[in-house]
């Protein structure tokens, strides 16, 4: 996992104990009817980021990422109605574990991108739920606090912060994102202009959360050995695939078996591991390769292979 998400699991955890602490000391200000509701928003919100999160890290495996985020998303609900009540625990315990299976569902279908963008909206709308503590309640001595002009400050003061925590968790993976890949482009670069002629030897990297090759373009020279090395660092599985390629096969390590309609060219990487294929290409011409996993290409993880 990246900076960003345990970023979000820990402001997850941090959210459930303050819903717990606040719970204590205004309870009394609330209903019953006003207690559930709260432990149903929390858990909720609480599974469906969960889901989201798990979902996307461990796509094409939903059973596991189902299995993590019900549970995270049962306990932080659970978590969260203890203080409101038997009542209220049992309804953000069962929000919570709805939550987590419908957002692990959804953390399968969509890109790492896009799950980063709905986990930034419902870390908002999670962390935006504990406001529900002081407006559900309607009593006449907390209304009359509003004629109060300061009272305005709260709200805006509270925004600020809010969208401050969030903007810093968002750029965690960024600021990282950006160093390695100036690092990498220029180790890429070197590589890609000297695989040309010298070695072939040839490095394909995956950044985590980034559906694409680095670099996506590699040329190599006809009738001479060349090497793939495609180095994962993602946490999902990756692999390349060519087909119609004519070329001969040398070494492999750590090569396993995932083709896809009866491809010429296979190499398989697992999640934070690297696989490399030695081959030696027969016949010129321009080649695409791809990932085989389910969205991988449809997300724009291609390449180009010339072959001189």
């Amino acid at each position: 996992m990246s900076l960003f998400h345990y970023f979000v699991l820990a402001t997850l955890s941090g959210i459930a104990i303050l819903v717990s602490l606040i719970a204590r000391k205004l309870r009394e200000r609330l209903t019953n009817m006003h207690a559930m509701i709260i432990a149903m928003m929390m858990g909720m919100n609480i599974g469906l980021t969960a889901g989201v999160l798990f979902g996307s890290l461990y796509q094409g495996d939903l059973y596991s990422s189902t299995l993590i985020s019900i549970g995270v998303g049962a306990v932080g609900g659970l978590v969260c109605g203890l203080s409101l009540g038997t009542l209220s625990s049992i309804e953000g315990f069962m929000s919570g574990l709805m939550g987590g299976m419908m957002g692990a569902m959804l953390g399968e279908m969509i890109t790492h991108e896009q799950a980063a963008v709905l986990l930034n909206i419902m870390l908002t709308l999670t962390t935006s739920s504990l406001f529900l503590f002081f407006i559900l309640p309607d009593s006449k001595e907390y209304e009359n606090e509003v004629n109060n002009k300061s009272w305005l400050l709260k709200p805006f003061l509270t925004f600020v912060l809010l969208l401050s925590f969030l903007l810093f968790g968002n750029q965690l993976d960024k600021n990282i994102a950006f160093s390695d890949s100036n690092s990498s482009g220029q180790h890429q670069h070197g590589i890609q202009n000297n695989s040309e002629i010298e070695d072939q030897k040839i490095i394909l990297n995956v950044h985590p959360s980034d559906f694409s090759y680095s670099p996506s373009e590699i040329i190599v020279e006809k009738n001479q050995v060349a090497s793939i090395t495609l180095n994962n660092q993602d946490q999902v599985d990756h692999d390349i695939e060519i087909k119609n390629l004519s070329f001969q096969e040398g070494s492999v390590s750590q090569h396993t078996e995932h083709t896809s309609g009866g491809a010429d060219f296979h190499l398989h990487a697992s999640a934070n591991s690297s696989a490399a294929i030695t081959f030696t290409p027969t016949k010129t011409g321009v080649y695409e390769f791809y990932c085989t996993v389910p969205g991988h290409k449809e997300s724009g993880m291609t390449g180009k292979l010339i072959v001189k």
